[in-house]
């Protein structure tokens, strides 16, 4: 999840103007659909302590294996079926 361990998860500061896509609205749109605010939230269910150091950089007061065992949890509790040592042979992209 990060280099140093600290796990710098969000950015308060970021918005559409920071990503290049060749789709400009893909950014706003996936951006406006899960914001900052809502993993902040998801932090607090989970009792997750965080800090801002700056700029808007959000870092957990912990390691990052707090953020990563909260995202482990969250996907227990949504079902995920978790596949883990296999071999993926071929992507292929077609029509959903």
């Amino acid at each position: 999840i990060s280099g140093g361990g600290r796990c710098n998860f969000t950015n308060l500061g970021a918005g559409p103007a920071n990503f290049l896509s060749d789709n400009p609205h893909f950014c706003r749109s996936a951006l406006a659909g899960y914001t900052p605010q809502d993993f902040l939230a998801l932090l607090k269910r989970h009792r997750i302590a965080w800090h801002e150091k700056h700029r808007g950089q959000l870092f957990c007061d912990d390691s990052s294996e707090s953020i990563i065992e909260m995202l482990r949890a969250e996907c227990d509790a949504g079902g995920v079926q978790w596949r883990m040592g296999c071999q993926v042979a071929d992507v292929a992209h077609g029509e959903a």
